[in-house]
């Protein structure tokens, strides 16, 4: 059936609609607003999924996990040849951006959500899924948000945070309300308020399949990898453990076919919550004959580690293309999972200084990963030593899941200072640990519409 959804244009929010699962998706589009009024009719919204279950994927082309030949750069679309090179002008005129607008959209269906519950009283038998419909949207508007500031925001910084500028935090459907930009601060004080009360009101089951579905363990998963981003490391820990004493379910590999182009489906035993990237990037479909995985990176996995074979295929020569991952689809997962969840917990420990149950984490994470009777326990001197050994493994196990961009900036924050190089026939580019293109620009046609400030290039 032809499906109408709303659609969000960009910064003035006006909806159109188009659906076809109830009446109210199936109304033609007016002058006003169609508002949902129902439970049901605010459940279909959220389980919209060509509209949540999406997340920014400039980051993953940015990041330093692939390399391309010149001639197939050529060939991309201009605002992935420009990621790839850290172009200053990295739309090329393109005025709306996926990776923004998106969601944006998602925040305003949540908003509409969260404002139409507040006039319903449930009766006793609609009240376990009125809580339910209002811990999912909380749980989505903070996933985009976290998106947003993430990606066109600087890192995390505690000496800078309350002025350096974030996004802007839209908490209404109000169409006539332009936002501007918060601080860093207020949008991650604001995710922080979001998921805490979204674990108060979510099932704590994880959809068996359908896991573009929140639940409690993916808010607490989400809450650990903010906190884990806001140099937290307590609160990493304790919202990690939080989710793990409710669903800790690892995939042992040696049950997954090292043959297979996709090796898992849509819904995985470790998925805590979907999402993919937002756009059809040519180079983050693992469908692609000409995007190579970095070779630095291939050759850190063992002959016995398991994601070696599963992560990745040949295409050609030496030349090592990405498999089908989490998603089960050509796009890269973006969601949350709980291998990331126990990598999240390992670091946090060894930050406050505890190697040893750091590696325990570690441990029983990578027993699930290589070949039965070959594994051998990691061992840290030190907290630092552990540290070091839990964010290789990181990288190795977070391969491709829109998180290394992310990773980098906060590494580099934190005095790392790696600078990114691209090779492309005699030319050469290079991303210096402090360059404002971290930060990516905000698509123009919000600042038209809005006039906010655009961060700098």
């Amino acid at each position: 059936m032809k499906k109408n959804i709303f659609y969000l244009l960009i910064a003035v929010c006006i909806i159109q609609t188009a659906c076809n699962k109830t009446e109210f998706l199936d109304q033609k589009p007016n002058s006003s607003i169609i508002i949902p009024t129902t439970l049901n009719d605010m459940r279909l919204l959220l389980d919209y999924t060509q509209v949540f279950t999406f997340s920014p994927g400039l980051g993953e082309m940015a990041a330093d996990d692939y390399y391309l030949l010149p001639v197939n750069w050529q060939a991309l679309p201009a605002i992935e040849r420009s990621s790839y090179v850290w172009d200053a002008d990295l739309y090329s005129n393109q005025q709306s951006i996926s990776d923004w607008s998106v969601l944006y959209q998602q925040i305003l269906y949540c908003n509409i959500v969260l404002e139409q519950l507040e006039k319903i009283t449930p009766v006793s038998t609609e009240l376990a899924e009125w809580r339910d419909i209002k811990g999912s949207a909380l749980f989505a508007r903070a996933f985009a948000l976290s998106g947003l500031v993430q990606h066109f925001a600087v890192a995390f910084d505690s000496t800078t945070m309350g002025t350096a500028l974030g996004v802007p935090i839209r908490l209404t459907t109000n169409v006539k309300a332009y936002s501007e930009r918060s601080t860093v601060q207020a949008c991650y004080d604001q995710i922080f308020v979001d998921l805490q009360n979204a674990v108060l009101l979510l099932s704590p089951a994880v959809p068996p399949i359908a896991k573009n579905r929140p639940s409690r363990p993916a808010a607490f998963a989400l809450l650990a990898r903010t906190a884990l981003f806001t140099e937290q490391y307590s609160k990493a820990k304790l919202y990690a453990d939080s989710c793990l004493q409710l669903y800790s379910t690892l995939i042992d590999y040696n049950t997954v076919s090292t043959s297979a182009v996709a090796p898992f489906d849509r819904s995985p035993q470790e998925s805590l919550y979907y999402s993919q990237p937002t756009g059809t990037y040519t180079v983050l479909s693992t469908a692609s004959t000409t995007t190579f995985v970095d070779t630095i990176l291939y050759n850190q996995y063992a002959g016995n580690d398991l994601r070696r074979a599963i992560f990745f295929r040949t295409i050609s020569g030496n030349n090592m293309g990405f498999k089908r991952g989490y998603s089960g689809t050509t796009s890269p997962f973006t969601g949350l999972a709980t291998n990331e969840v126990y990598l999240i917990r390992a670091e946090a420990l060894a930050r406050l200084g505890q190697a040893t149950a750091a590696m325990t984490d570690l441990n029983a994470l990578l027993r699930n990963r290589w070949r039965t009777g070959t594994f051998v326990p990691l061992t840290a001197l030190n907290a630092a030593d552990a540290l070091n050994k839990i964010l290789i493994e990181r990288r190795k196990e977070l391969v491709w899941r829109g998180l290394r961009w992310l990773d980098l900036k906060r590494y580099n924050k934190q005095g790392q200072n790696i600078t990114l190089t691209r090779v492309l026939g005699t030319d050469r580019f290079t991303l210096s640990p402090t360059s404002n293109k971290y930060v990516f620009a905000i698509p123009q046609d919000e600042i038209s519409l809005s006039n906010i400030i655009q961060n700098p290039r």
